[in-house]
């Protein structure tokens, strides 16, 4: 008989460190989704803020007239005109958010665009990897106010927000429940972002 209960403890302290095994396991595997979607949506965050960076500094860029730089100004897409690949030709470029993904688990993900023209060939356009969930512009004039007028404008914010496609367990988070756990994310927001070139109007 004390053979057979210590066979049972054994089996019950068996189960009970396999159980212990597998949510070590879990464990560790989501924390490494989770450290993993942190630097995709970092690394994803950096590259458009790069490119969009660059474009806004050439905003008006050899164009003769710095009013008519900026031809649509809206709180998430906006096109201006500038010497982009310094080649002697005035190109136009958009920037805009394009309508929600349904192909991601994610329901607020979208597409960044930008659009180049004139280009050799194609459309001259590229989209952004699924991800960017707020893309925000505001238009200041040279007395940090809202302008009356695109011509006025001088100042352009710009707020960028990137998220994972798929929801990570968050460290503060220690239930294993999927509808817990949040989407990764990073954020950029640049509030004076302008191109001297607007600045010859003043």
């Amino acid at each position: 008989m004390a053979i057979v209960i210590d066979l049972i403890g054994s089996m019950i302290l068996a189960g009970f460190v396999t159980l212990l095994g597998l949510r070590l396991n879990a464990n560790i595997s989501n924390s490494a989704q989770s450290y993993k979607a942190d630097v995709i949506v970092q690394e994803n965050l950096v590259s458009l803020v790069q490119s969009i960076e660059y474009d806004f500094r050439k905003m008006g860029y050899r164009v003769q007239d710095p009013t008519q730089v900026i031809l649509r100004a809206d709180s998430d897409h906006i096109t201006f005109r500038g010497d982009i690949n310094d080649n002697g030709v005035i190109d136009t470029v958009e920037w805009y958010l394009g309508g929600y993904v349904t192909s991601t688990p994610n329901p607020r993900d979208r597409i960044l665009y930008r659009r180049l023209r004139p280009v050799a060939s194609g459309t001259g356009l590229i989209g952004s990897l699924p991800g960017v969930t707020v893309f925000g512009l505001k238009y200041l004039n040279h007395e940090a106010m809202p302008p009356s007028t695109l011509g006025q404008i001088w100042i352009v914010e710009t707020t960028l927000r990137v998220e994972s496609p798929w929801k990570v367990q968050d460290r503060a988070v220690d239930a294993q429940d999927y509808g817990l756990w949040t989407y990764s994310a990073a954020f950029w927001r640049q509030t004076r972002l302008a191109s001297r070139n607007l600045k010859r109007h003043g």
